[in-house]
């Protein structure tokens, strides 16, 4: 049954020029919400996404009903952006380079810019090319694409985590934070984003790599010995190499890590996993590869982790 749109909170600074690039299913989910809301949003999207956007709006398949968002404002370039407050980076972790040379011509000074890809150093290859405010984010929420214009979400969580790594919380930061809130997004501004980065890295890894041993989702993944094994194995090597680069984890962190992917929807596969069965590009090099290179820097064993790694590329082709 559609439920009726509810809006929770009207968003008080509708000045705030936002834009959202990337409608897969991260981006399509969290950027209806924003324009369900009545923030100031406009997504970038391409090809089939861009037309079916302009003509019939979102569909949102929540885990509280279907949403209907339209109309919504979208652009199919990057370069069509004009006077943005805030950017927030949806694409796949592997065109970071792309749209950060296009964002060079379009943002200002005062822009912030929210990276929320999977891996450990988006923002550093954003902040490589543009000269604003570039901050480290994070989401936690299943979603995923399932039409050009159609976005399912799994779960409850809609969790989106942003803030500079020196720790500083500014009055835009907050601003952002509310815009988001308003929307019904589980915002927050962390003074560590670097160790939040760190905790969600551990989650992703491991269970991306339990589902690809698998090929299946995470319920089949860890009910299964083998792919349970892999799961615990990489989550191990992934918190030495943490540790290694100076992240102070919870003495509790292996087993609040197991917990969260043992309470997550069990029919969930692995964003990378989604990728490797459509036969597109992955993200392996943000992920695996990151923690294959930071482990031969601190001369640390990542066995497991370097034998899956292996593996995707040969899946890869």
């Amino acid at each position: 049954m559609e439920h009726e749109r509810v809006i929770l909170g009207k968003i008080d600074n509708l000045n705030m020029k936002i834009y959202l690039i990337g409608v897969g299913g991260v981006g399509g989910f969290y950027g209806g919400l924003l324009a369900e809301s009545g923030a100031d949003v406009t997504l970038v999207s391409r090809g089939e996404s861009f037309v079916a956007i302009r003509k019939s709006g979102l569909v949102l398949n929540c885990s509280d009903g279907e949403r209907r968002v339209f109309p919504v404002k979208v652009i199919e370039h990057v370069s069509e952006i004009i006077d943005p407050d805030l950017i927030i980076l949806a694409v796949k972790s592997y065109n970071l380079e792309e749209v950060s040379r296009g964002l060079e011509r379009v943002i200002n000074d005062d822009t912030i810019v929210i990276t929320i890809q999977n891996g450990l150093e988006n923002d550093m290859v954003v902040s490589r090319h543009i000269h604003c405010q570039v901050l480290p984010g994070l989401v936690l929420v299943a979603a995923s694409k399932t039409a050009p214009n159609k976005v399912n979400q799994r779960g409850s969580q809609r969790k989106l985590v942003f803030g500079a790594r020196s720790g500083e919380i500014t009055t835009k930061m907050r601003e952002v934070e509310s815009v988001l809130k308003s929307a019904g997004i589980d915002a927050h501004v962390s003074e560590s984003i670097t160790q939040e980065l760190w905790k969600k890295f551990l989650f992703v890894l491991s269970f991306a790599s339990a589902t690809v041993v698998q090929m299946g989702p995470i319920g089949e993944a860890l009910n299964n010995p083998q792919s349970l094994k892999v799961y615990k194995d990489v989550l191990r090597e992934t918190i030495t190499v943490g540790k290694g680069e100076g992240i102070e984890f919870e003495p509790d962190i292996f087993d609040v890590t197991l917990k969260g992917a043992l309470d997550f929807d069990p029919l969930t596969k692995s964003s990378l996993l989604v990728d490797i069965q459509n036969h597109r590009q992955t993200e392996v090099e943000a992920l695996h590869g990151v923690l294959v290179r930071l482990a031969e820097r601190y001369n640390l064993p990542v066995p497991v982790t370097y034998s899956i790694y292996k593996r995707i590329l040969k899946l890869r082709g």
